[in-house]
């Protein structure tokens, strides 16, 4: 496997884990030193599993998977909270190392008559 195969496969089963609410991955998955650029959340491994304990579980609906090296970018409809989220890893030596988000509302209706998750086909 490559390692863009094999560093979505991580994410994508952290992801899950986080959604599902089951932090027992956590620790196997996620990097001590743990950096996070959400500024509501605290770097470090234990910071992150104590936000996921408070926020999951939680309903969200993966409409795309992009990987390229050692990124990992998440495209989904965090139902729960009702928002698009583009939750982008970092992946080093099987270890999940650095997170970064980019969150918004999800609209009634938009400008264009498109919704945050359709593809033109």
């Amino acid at each position: 496997m490559s390692d863009t195969t094999t560093n979505r496969a991580i994410v994508e089963r952290l992801f899950a884990a986080m959604c599902s609410g089951d932090l027992t991955v956590v620790d196997e998955l996620v990097a001590d030193d743990f950096v996070q650029h959400n500024p509501q959340v605290q770097s470090g491994r234990e910071a992150f599993r104590g936000f996921l304990a408070a926020v999951t579980p939680v309903e969200s609906t993966v409409h795309r998977v992009i990987a390229d090296g050692d990124l990992v970018a998440i495209h989904h409809h965090f139902a729960t909270f009702n928002s698009a989220v583009v939750d982008i890893f970092r992946v080093v030596d099987g270890t999940v190392v650095e997170h970064w988000d980019v969150i918004q509302p999800v609209p009634e209706t938009t400008a264009g008559g498109l919704d945050l998750f359709s593809q033109k086909t």
